[in-house]
């Protein structure tokens, strides 16, 4: 660490004091800052993150450490962001020195302390260690866990895992018998992520088993937690523990036959799970409509809520279900405190995106109410009420029905007037480079997946390329190209995080595949930012 160079150890507007000299204090076994500052949540990883990760692996290794247990879960924090695609941009050589150092974590599967060995199963990168650890594993709920991570982390052709992971889902006996097939199922799952449908039914069947809510309390609870896991919270964070197209498979099944077999809780958290993976990847909109339309008669308060809130964000396939989403505009009852608006709120707006005239009469008063009611506590990533200039947006077309009532609203709302002025001419957008050519042939370099703290270009100023040169005469074969490459992407076309993402990801590939057919286009007005957004990087 002596080597490191000095702006890397240099005290930062969050660190009390030099990485350098919180390393040696650690190493003295004195108590440990938070992470040491060599991380955090909204500022990503410290520069000196590389070269202090062997330091600290050498350090939790040491089995009598009085500070062991808090370097550790610095570690596991640590290497947490560092799974992050922005960490290596913030810690060039991070993948690089924990790809080099990763194996020297392994050894601690077979520390003695269960709580070790727990979190060095979160570490845990490979399938080889967990292979020789599982079948010596006396802790059930820690045998429960590496089943889930052996399935995360093998190849799909390591018929060693395979046959691991099958034998416990056909052997699994006793009182723990149901979250252990539960785990299995989980683990292959993941292992065949190619092929969602592969195991979809079994665990979905696993999941109903009456047996399994008592099982997976008793197993997945850890000792120092105050709160008992339960059945229906491990199922809402499906869509982040498992890739999330088969999160969405996976979770479309359970919230169909939870629902018809009444464990509305289930359901509820089948729909949670399958939210966020509906947000970043077109291709799961498709399985949701038929369910979500079921279940919006559900008795349960809350599935209704979800309910309406995929059909919202699916837009024009909800069309089938029209009449009874109008049959829930009144429905005003969401089930959960920690849901924004209701199932009425969320119905309405879902008629409106389908273009339904039955949700032009009150649409702006209802949208526009947000304004005046107390600041909303919702997480900006979970089902909320749109913001009302994002939801009267793209209604251009019933401007004559709907002007009216934004004048009104825009006398007392800058966001009203915005809204009109974008209605009547829409603003010019940043400005264009002088080439043209490459900013749209920068469409071939936007990342396949939506990526932490993603900027808006290169797929926003590509397609006010695009745009541009589509009124230019027939585009070149190279951005051809290029825009069918980003039409390709299982992806949104925004940098945002929620329903926004949703909304902007329509209107640029509807201008895309437009240019593409030799139309001269124009990219319309996007969503509504604020300062979160800035903030974030969301």
């Amino acid at each position: 660490m002596a080597t490191v160079d000095e702006a890397w150890r240099r005290l930062t507007a969050w660190a009390r004091e030099p990485v350098l000299e919180q390393l040696r204090r650690a190493a003295r076994g004195e108590p440990v800052a938070w992470g040491l500052s060599l991380y955090r949540w909204d500022k990503g990883m410290d520069p000196a993150a590389p070269a202090a990760l062997p330091f600290l692996i050498a350090l939790v290794r040491e089995p009598d450490r009085p500070n062991r247990k808090e370097l550790l879960s610095t570690l596991a924090h640590l290497v947490g962001v560092g799974r992050q695609e922005a960490a290596e941009r913030h810690a060039h050589g991070w993948a690089t020195a924990w790809h080099e150092h990763r194996t020297a974590l392994e050894p601690l599967l077979d520390d003695p302390d269960p709580e070790v060995r727990r979190t060095a199963l979160y570490l845990t990168e490979r399938a080889a260690p967990l292979l020789a650890r599982i079948p010596a594993e006396s802790e059930p709920r820690l045998r429960a866990r590496q089943l889930r991570r052996l399935g995360e982390v093998a190849d799909p052709a390591d018929d060693t895992a395979r046959a691991l992971l099958t034998d416990a889902l056909h052997g699994a006996d006793g009182p723990d018998a149901a979250a252990h097939r539960l785990a299995a199922l989980w683990g292959l799952a993941a292992l065949d992520a190619a092929e969602p449908e592969r195991w979809a039914d079994q665990w979905v069947t696993a999941v109903l088993d009456p047996a399994a809510p008592a099982a997976v309390e008793r197993l997945w609870t850890d000792p120092d937690d105050d709160h008992p896991a339960t059945l229906d919270r491990e199922v809402a964070r499906t869509g982040l523990g498992l890739p999330p197209r088969l999160a969405a498979h996976l979770c479309v099944r359970l919230a169909r036959a939870a629902g018809d077999a009444g464990r509305h809780e289930l359901c509820a958290a089948a729909l949670t799970a399958g939210w966020r993976p509906l947000l970043d990847l077109p291709s799961t909109g498709p399985l949701w409509p038929a369910t979500a339309g079921a279940l919006l008669s559900s008795p349960a308060a809350g599935v209704r809520y979800w309910a309406a809130a995929f059909l919202a964000v699916l837009g024009r396939t909800a069309a089938p279900h029209a009449d009874a989403l109008h049959a829930r505009l009144d429905d005003a009852d969401s089930g959960d405190e920690f849901l924004d608006g209701t199932p009425g709120d969320q119905a309405h707006w879902a008629l409106a995106r389908i273009g339904d005239p039955r949700a032009l009469p009150g649409l702006v008063r209802r949208l526009t109410a947000l304004e005046e009611a107390p600041r909303r506590g919702y997480d900006i990533g979970s089902p909320r009420r749109p913001e009302p200039y994002d939801a009267l947006l793209p209604l251009h077309g019933r401007a004559a029905v709907l002007h009216p009532e934004v004048e009104r609203w825009a006398r007392r709302s800058g966001a009203g007037a915005r809204l009109l002025a974008a209605w009547d001419a829409p603003a010019d957008g940043p400005e264009l480079p002088a080439d043209l050519e490459t900013a749209a042939r920068g469409l071939l370099r936007t990342p396949p997946v939506r990526r932490s703290y993603e900027g808006p270009a290169p797929y926003l100023l590509g397609t006010r390329a695009v745009a541009a040169l589509s009124g230019r005469g027939p585009l070149s074969p190279g951005v051809r190209a290029a825009v069918e490459h980003v039409l390709s992407l299982d992806r949104r076309l925004s940098w945002l995080s929620d329903y926004r993402a949703v909304l902007d990801d329509e209107r640029l590939r509807e201008v895309l595949h437009r240019a593409l057919r030799g139309e001269a286009v124009t990219v319309p007005p996007l969503s509504h930012l604020d300062e979160l957004d800035f903030e974030t990087g969301h």
